[in-house]
């Protein structure tokens, strides 16, 4: 059998998303071994079936394969909730970062990210995955301080880790009989009380 190089290659033939996958899934399981260190193209090209020329073709570079496999992470990345309560919204989001694996890929990439002294898988983690969901937990947040819902002096860049921080702890720890009598909606309305409640002065 030829080797998986042809796919999309040739003038004017699409771009084979099944190769794109294949390349990612496995630069994504070899990051979350190895981190950045252990990262090679060519390690990748003998996990996927898929020749270096091929990832090369798509990703010129290995920061580029780096930064495409860590875009996937974001396939599973929800949309802004429609309008409404500022409460509903949160648990919908919230909840579905309770729910998603931590022996997943990004769960243990995540692990990684946590144990290593790489800054730089730590930015790079930062940037493509960690940002877009915290962008959309502000927007949130700011929707409900622009309806009246929630305070107005919410400091956004602190209230955003105290909201992701309980949801990793019920994934973490689900097991557990405290997280299993925890639900999401008590944990945002536990916090929603001090979001809303005016300041002692």
């Amino acid at each position: 059998m030829p080797p998986a190089d042809e796919a999309g290659d040739r003038r004017g033939r699409p771009r084979d998303a099944r190769l794109d996958r294949d390349i990612t899934d496995a630069a994504l399981e070899l990051l979350a071994e190895s981190g950045v260190a252990g990262f090679s193209v060519a390690e990748v090209a003998g996990r996927s079936g898929v020749a270096k020329t091929t990832i090369y073709r798509r990703y010129p570079s290995r920061d580029a394969l780096l930064a495409g496999a860590l875009e996937r992470l974001n396939d599973d990345l929800p949309d802004v909730p429609a309008p409404g309560p500022v409460r509903d919204r949160l648990v919908q989001v919230l909840d579905g970062i309770r729910r998603r694996s931590p022996n997943g890929t990004q769960g243990r990439l995540l692990g990684q990210v946590a144990a290593t002294h790489d800054p730089r898988l730590g930015r790079m983690v930062y940037e493509r995955v960690l940002v877009p969901r915290h962008r959309m937990l502000r927007r949130i947040v700011q929707d409900g301080i622009d309806a009246g819902e929630l305070r107005a002096d919410l400091d956004l860049d602190a209230l955003i880790p105290i909201l992701v921080g309980p949801m990793l702890y019920l994934r973490t720890w689900h097991r557990s009989p405290l997280a299993g009598r925890l639900s999401v909606e008590a944990v945002v309305d536990q916090l929603i009380d001090g979001m809303t409640r005016a300041k002692h002065s």
